[in-house]
């Protein structure tokens, strides 16, 4: 659920409802696709609590939660989008931007951030790409996260048909970059040399 501050009385007030509540992640979790004479069919048998919502969410999202149960892959893109309150549509609008992958790194908290920007260093777009306190995290795990944020900006871009950003998404200086503050930051465990 999602609140906005009441300037008279500044109070909250709740906008939305429980479908908005509901995420793409969970839906598609309780459905599956089936083949029929005309083509790809969700099925949903889910009986449980906000059952309607939850087929009011389908019928709404058809073509999205489609796509969500034919790739799997792209399930980082669709939270994305859900959480940056974003669509296809307003996505295309910035296809002329010249957008940029940000990066920024708090070295007192371990937070790293990264996140589309313009030119100004602005956050366009909402939701983060990626937030991870890095001390979390093994050399491995990091790179993994860095190159699933890096396939994510890669699927936003496509969607918006901004080359710039996609190329943005494929040079090696954001994972260099990424794995410099890695390295410098990020202690390294104590070795016991004593058995």
């Amino acid at each position: 659920m999602e609140f906005k501050q009441v300037a008279e009385t500044s109070s909250l007030k709740m906008i939305g409802n429980v479908e908005n509540a509901i995420k793409m992640r969970d839906v598609a979790s309780k459905c599956k696709l089936v083949g029929t004479d005309n083509g790809l069919k969700i099925e949903c048998n889910y009986t449980g609590p906000n059952a309607t919502q939850y087929l009011t969410f389908i019928e709404k999202h058809r073509e999205d939660l489609t796509e969500y149960l034919m790739n799997p892959d792209a399930m980082d893109f669709y939270d994305w989008m859900e959480t940056s309150h974003q669509t296809q549509l307003k996505l295309k609008k910035h296809e002329k931007e010249n957008l940029v992958l940000g990066v920024t790194f708090d070295p007192e908290t371990q937070i790293l951030e990264t996140g589309i920007m313009d030119d100004n260093l602005t956050v366009k777009l909402g939701a983060p790409l990626m937030k991870i306190r890095i001390n979390d995290y093994d050399r491995e795990s990091f790179k993994l996260r860095i190159y699933n944020m890096l396939l994510l900006a890669d699927e936003i871009a496509l969607a918006m048909g901004n080359m710039g950003l996609r190329q943005m998404a494929n040079i090696e200086m954001v994972k260099t970059y990424m794995s410099d503050i890695y390295d410098k930051y990020v202690l390294p465990k104590p070795q016991n040399n004593y058995e």
